[in-house]
């Protein structure tokens, strides 16, 4: 006789209600425990010109809010530039030239090209070149940026397209700059440069030798240089952000009694790299300006 072959058994559907209920709980206690941060833009509207400078006739610290501002802006008739501005004045701009470091794939060495240069030559179909005299990709060359640095110019009028100042740092190799010095009167060692737009270093600038004292924008960074630290400087262009830099530290130590002298509200318009707004933030809050704020420049 035929053994009666047996149909496999349907399967029980899971009991979701478990798993429900629990959902139900968990929802309304996290959505309580959510705290949600609105987020606005401020729009404002730069000058073309810088109106104030910090001096003995700058008032003492009072009950006055600093409400100090950080700006990164354009003018056509000025150039790129940096300025401070505090209690409806602003400091004198500090000009700027744009430079992007490249590190290519084929010889892991960096260079530096003027981005207006390498961006002509992209739509040539032309890829920024590597220091071998290899091409790097011209679709893909923005991938290959390792910073993007921004070279004080010294102007000395508003016609002036200005030339590059070249100062002493420190460096870690590569040519690579870390800190720039100053000197004992808390001033860059640092001078304009010759030929086109001042790109040459200036001859008569010279690193300083061994014993000689010196110190960084680092708090109690003042010492007297050894030979391998003074055979390891180099002279490099003057950074924007460093001229800043040592502009923010003079006011936050000159109004540390103001109530928001840890404030600083950085502006850039839509067109600034993300980059350059990170490098301000990071110098303001070495600065001592902990509590930054993002606005949007008008225009």
């Amino acid at each position: 006789m035929a053994k009666e072959i047996k149909k496999p058994a349907r399967p029980e559907e899971p009991d979701l209600l478990p798993a429900m209920g629990l959902f139900t709980i968990l929802i309304p206690m996290l959505l309580s425990m959510t705290a949600f941060q609105k987020l606005a833009i401020v729009e404002i509207n730069m000058p073309e010109r810088s109106m104030i400078t910090m001096d003995n006739e700058t008032p003492p610290p009072d009950e006055q809010a600093l409400n100090l501002s950080l700006a990164i802006a354009k003018s056509e008739t000025l150039g790129d530039y940096l300025v401070i501005g505090a209690r409806g004045g602003f400091q004198p701009n500090v000009y700027f030239k744009e430079m992007w470091t490249f590190r290519c794939k084929k010889d892991a060495q960096l260079i530096t090209h003027d981005p207006e240069k390498v961006i002509a030559d992209a739509a040539a179909g032309h890829g920024p070149k590597c220091k071998d005299g290899s091409e790097m990709d011209a679709e893909k060359y923005l991938y290959e940026i390792e910073t993007i640095e921004l070279w004080a110019i010294d102007k000395q009028s508003e016609e002036d397209p200005g030339r590059v100042m070249w100062a002493i740092y420190t460096s870690q190799g590569e040519n690579v700059p870390d800190s720039v010095y100053v000197d004992g009167n808390n001033s860059f060692i640092a001078m304009p440069g010759e030929g086109p737009m001042g790109l040459t270093p200036p001859p008569a600038l010279k690193k300083p030798s061994p014993g000689v004292a010196l110190a960084t924008l680092s708090p109690n960074s003042a010492r007297t240089l050894k030979p391998d630290v003074a055979n390891s400087n180099i002279i490099y262009p003057l950074s924007a952000y460093d001229v800043i830099a040592k502009d923010l530290i003079a006011i936050h130590t000159q109004f540390i009694d103001l109530e928001d002298v840890d404030n600083i509200i950085i502006v850039a318009d839509d067109n600034t790299q993300f980059d350059k707004i990170i490098s301000l933030m990071d110098r303001s809050k070495d600065a001592g300006f902990v509590k930054v704020n993002l606005a949007k420049l008008g225009g």
